[in-house]
């Protein structure tokens, strides 16, 4: 009879004994994993990059929120750079001359979203890119811009030419008109111009 007495304190003390060091085996083993960042996500050519025509990005992302950081590729000669950030979304042709009587038709395609920039930090007149969160800062070589943009080892490279119509802008890697571009868009005008474009 002491015996069955011994032996069942000995099991009531054994199994909350056992069940601790496997719960403190259990914490130790995850406390000492090694956690692995986060991947970073892949540079989406359409969603980030978009053609600017003053102080307005047209892009094809609806989800940018204000303050969202955008660098800019003025395509002047040199070529030019700068930052700013989306103020809010607009469908206002005072704010965004793309959408004035006679361009809005074809610049305000299905998809197409337009943002207005900090105001002073694009002149009324500039034309370019405006990147979204990019993921280097582009630098300028010889007067033209550059930046990785997929992180590949090959860097990006941006161009505009002249239609009869309207703006063709584009971005390449290593070097304009060789291949196909990564990206392009178009700003139409409506009016006549002397077509530059190769």
């Amino acid at each position: 009879m002491l015996r069955r007495g011994v032996r069942a304190i000995a099991i009531c003390v054994a199994v909350p004994v056992l069940m601790l060091a496997a719960v403190s085996c259990d914490r130790v083993g995850k406390s000492n994993k090694v956690t692995q960042p986060a991947a970073k996500a892949a540079f989406s050519y359409s969603q980030q990059i978009g053609w600017l025509h003053g102080p307005c990005l047209a892009i094809a992302n609806a989800n940018l929120a204000p303050g969202t950081p955008v660098a800019l590729v003025i395509t002047a000669d040199p070529q030019k750079l700068g930052e700013t950030r989306i103020q809010e979304k607009t469908t206002s042709p005072e704010v965004c001359k793309a959408l004035m009587e006679g361009r809005a038709a074809m610049n305000a395609k299905p998809g197409m979203t337009f943002y207005q920039l900090e105001a002073g930090s694009v002149g009324p007149a500039d034309m370019g890119f405006g990147i979204v969160n990019p993921p280097a800062k582009p630098s300028l070589v010889n007067g033209v811009a550059q930046v990785d943009l997929d992180q590949d080892g090959h860097g990006e490279v941006f161009s505009s030419c002249a239609t009869t119509e309207g703006i063709r802008f584009a971005v390449w890697t290593d070097k304009a008109y060789q291949g196909d571009p990564r990206w392009s868009g178009y700003d139409y005008l409506d009016y006549e111009m002397t077509p530059t474009c190769r």
